[in-house]
């Protein structure tokens, strides 16, 4: 039997053109019914930059690699960045990685 697989994190960090971070928020949230179907995604935040009015965070929490291509296959994720994708001053970047055991206050 093989071991489970292990947690998969995304942070991404999207800059918007100035002015229309708020309208990407609305697209960004328009993905929370989609996330809610999805049982492989633990957490899904967004999270506004302090210091940069353009710039927002994501969060993303998955059981494993899998659910992430689940999510990020979905026809609900290729529809929202087709409208979200003209509000960019640069492309998104995002960094994976694999939670470390002893967290507080993420799912295990």
């Amino acid at each position: 039997m093989s071991p489970p697989m292990a947690q998969t994190s995304l942070f991404v960090k999207m800059v918007f053109q100035p002015g229309k971070r708020d309208e990407g928020v609305e697209l960004l949230s328009t993905m929370l019914p989609q996330v809610e179907t999805e049982p492989g995604t633990l957490i899904y935040s967004f999270h506004l930059d302090a210091g940069d009015e353009n710039t927002v965070w994501i969060f993303e929490l998955y059981t494993d690699g899998d659910a992430l291509a689940a999510h990020g296959g979905s026809e609900a994720i290729g529809a929202m960045f087709g409208k979200i994708g003209g509000l960019f001053a640069e492309p998104p970047m995002m960094v994976m990685g694999t939670p470390v055991g002893g967290n507080k206050g993420l799912p295990s």
